[in-house]
């Protein structure tokens, strides 16, 4: 699982290009928009090309943050 956070709005048609992340948008008077992106990539392939489109689209990235780490695995061993 990933969060992404640029600087800036995504159309949600993106979603397939953004390997289906859920796009959420945050728009504060005075302050400029943020979109998040959330979701699970496949393996670190799927994050370059999801980063790849950012760069594309000339978005300024703001976070980029791993989502439970290792915990598939934990829940594999209980």
């Amino acid at each position: 699982m990933y969060r992404i956070q640029v600087q800036g709005l995504i159309p949600a048609r993106w979603r397939d290009r953004l390997e289906g992340m859920a796009i959420s948008m945050a728009v504060s008077a005075g302050s400029p928009p943020v979109t998040t992106l959330s979701g699970r990539l496949a393996d670190q392939a799927s994050l370059t090309g999801v980063l790849t489109a950012l760069y594309e689209l000339h978005l300024p990235v703001l976070l980029v943050e791993c989502l439970g780490a290792g915990l598939e695995e934990a829940d594999d061993r209980t």
